[in-house]
């Protein structure tokens, strides 16, 4: 099958990421696989493969790769929400050009902090097509966006001096979440085209639990939408 009749996949850790791009699939076709929910359909007569993998890197890992065995996407676009790091505002978008895991940690054998052997790097860089349909997209739909490396790791940022470190390790990062670069790796390994779009929350600092849960719906539904262009739009390679 050529790539491009294959369906752009789609990955949200949380319902809320999920509910307005299964809503608008067309007779969403629903399997359960390792725990969790795969949903095949159209949006625009354009096939679709999308589910929620729940919080963490190692659910949107098994989520990614089973994504690539049982559906053979033609791309993959992690979803969903983040802190900014670097000045995005809330209601923003983060558009991914790289991922890096910022809790993998060989520094004391000399390795960069995100460093990963396996790919011999601590950057996960993202197609370029996709890159730039999303930033086309956030143009034209006024959206505030950022484009720049998003950074992933198992815990939620709420602390300036935290979010600071990132900044040192990752001076490129625009956001921090707990999913993308996990996604991004199962990518790499797989050459499957991927990128991650996070729309914003909280700014990563001690405000985040108070800012995360009054903006989560809002930002969600950002993410959504993008998607959902994105998912018209694209056409890959």
């Amino acid at each position: 099958m050529d790539r491009t009749e294959r369906p752009v996949g789609v990955i949200v850790a949380m319902e809320v990421e999920l509910n307005t791009i299964r809503n608008a699939m067309e007779d969403p076709g629903h399997v359960r696989i390792s725990g969790m929910d795969f949903y095949q359909g159209t949006v625009n007569g354009r096939p679709v493969v999308t589910a929620r993998c729940g919080v963490g890197k190692v659910c949107a890992a098994i989520c990614a790769q089973t994504m690539i065995r049982e559906y053979a996407p033609q791309c993959i676009l992690g979803a969903g929400i983040a802190g900014s790091l670097q000045g995005l505002p809330i209601g923003g978008v983060a558009v991914a050009d790289a991922l890096a895991q910022h809790d993998f940690d060989l520094v004391a054998f000399g390795y960069p902090l995100g460093y990963i052997p396996a790919l011999k790097n601590e950057y996960c860089p993202a197609d370029r097509g996709m890159i730039d349909t999303l930033t086309e997209l956030a143009v034209e739909m006024s959206v505030s966006y950022a484009c720049g490396t998003i950074v992933s790791g198992d815990s939620f940022i709420s602390s300036d001096t935290k979010k600071q470190q990132l900044i040192r390790s990752f001076p490129n990062a625009v956001a921090c979440e707990m999913e993308g670069a996990a996604i991004a790796q199962v990518c790499c390994m797989n050459d499957i085209p991927f990128s991650v779009i996070r729309a914003i929350s909280d700014n990563g600092d001690e405000d985040s639990k108070e800012d995360y849960p009054a903006h989560e719906a809002m930002a969600a539904d950002v993410s959504a939408r993008m998607v959902l262009a994105f998912i018209s739009r694209y056409r890959g390679e």
